[in-house]
């Protein structure tokens, strides 16, 4: 999935370290949605995600990690905007 993403939306700054070793599959990544009581209802979303400078700063828990025994890297949906509605303020990180 982050690979399609990066090739899709993502700068070329963005692309150039993960891209070749997402298609040689000498780094792994996983997903990171589903979270202790909430399973993967996303308006239950409670992993926080804050923009400090340039850098988002995660805060939460993740269960159920597709891929996790195998990843070197996680992607997830935290909340960055928690004023929003339920179904929104959620980012892809």
């Amino acid at each position: 999935m982050v690979g399609p993403t990066l090739i899709q939306h993502g700068s070329e700054e963005q692309r150039r370290p993960p891209l070749p070793t997402i298609l040689t599959a000498e780094e792994i990544w996983c997903q990171g949605y589903s979270e202790p009581g909430a399973g993967s209802d996303l308006a239950s979303l409670r992993t926080r995600a804050e923009l400090r400078g340039d850098a988002f700063v995660v805060n939460g828990q993740k269960v159920w990690t597709s891929n996790a025994q195998y990843a070197d890297w996680m992607f997830c949906l935290v909340r960055t905007d928690p004023d929003a509605p339920k179904h929104a303020g959620i980012s892809y990180i």
